[in-house]
């Protein structure tokens, strides 16, 4: 375990000798979720997402992240090109906000300003941390403007026994991804990046096991009849004890944008040593 220790501590002094740097960083562009209301569709991004990162690299090849990132996400059954998902009539949005600590390996040695090579592909991976709150509507009422609700707290698929209380809102993620970066010029450089979390639970989407067989104790603002309608969405398959999700244990989500990033050289000069 000593041995272990020194090793760790002379890596890490060799790492700081020779390569030094520091890149600050923002993100933007597209978000998509994939779960019970889409099992298949990889590529449906549908609305947008935000984030920003520090970043240190240990050398040309690899790097430490720490990012930072909001994902605005939506699904609903009425969209699905199946028949059995759009009768079943479900839907949520909402956001996820998500805090990560990523690896970041360069295909090519990357070296802003100074490198022969001013672009590289890279692929990440890591572990974050997430919080979600999906949301949708109570029901219609002509003439008012239709009034959101914190599915959480509706406990849509409530079980006495199995599920009798509310599902956490806080969830670990698994984020991977690749991207690829360009120097602009100094210390500037734009870049595009692609990156799908895996997430350690059912409920992105409000949507995982059963119908309920009766209602929870309900908040004070919430009636029975609103709660009978986020939960079964007036479809005609939804029999209470029948099954409301795909089976599946996980859910996840996934951004697409682009990348602008600024780095910061040691003493003010621009190449590792």
């Amino acid at each position: 375990m000593l041995r272990g220790l020194l090793t760790l501590i002379i890596v890490f002094q060799l790492t700081n000798t020779h390569a030094q740097e520091w890149e600050l960083g923002l993100q933007g562009g597209a978000s998509g979720y994939m779960g019970d209301l889409n099992p298949e569709n990889p590529l449906a991004f549908n609305d947008w997402a935000a984030g920003a990162f520090v970043k240190y690299n240990f050398n040309h090849t690899w790097g430490l992240r720490a990012n930072v990132a909001q994902a605005n996400l939506f699904a609903y059954d009425g969209d699905s090109r199946f028949e059995q998902r759009r009768e079943r009539n479900l839907g949520f949005f909402g956001p996820v906000k998500e805090a990560a600590l990523l690896v970041d390996f360069n295909f090519f040695k990357w070296l802003p300003q100074r490198g022969r090579i001013v672009y590289t592909p890279y692929i990440f991976g890591g572990i974050g941390g997430i919080q979600f709150e999906p949301k949708w509507y109570r029901p219609y009422v002509a003439g008012e403007t239709p009034q959101k609700v914190n599915l959480r707290s509706v406990q849509t698929e409530y079980d006495a026994n199995d599920n009798p209380s509310p599902y956490e809102k806080f969830a670990i993620s698994l984020p991977f991804g690749a991207g690829f970066k360009y120097n602009l010029r100094g210390s500037w450089s734009i870049g595009i990046e692609l990156a799908y979390r895996l997430t350690f639970t059912d409920y992105l989407d409000d949507v995982s096991g059963n119908y309920p067989m009766s209602p929870p104790p309900l908040p004070v603002d919430l009636t029975v009849s609103d709660w009978r309608y986020l939960a079964y969405r007036d479809a005609a398959s939804a029999v209470p004890g029948s099954q409301r999700g795909d089976g599946r244990p996980y859910d996840s989500f996934m951004t697409v944008g682009v990348t602008l990033s600024y780095t910061i050289f040691k003493g003010g000069c621009p190449e590792w040593r």
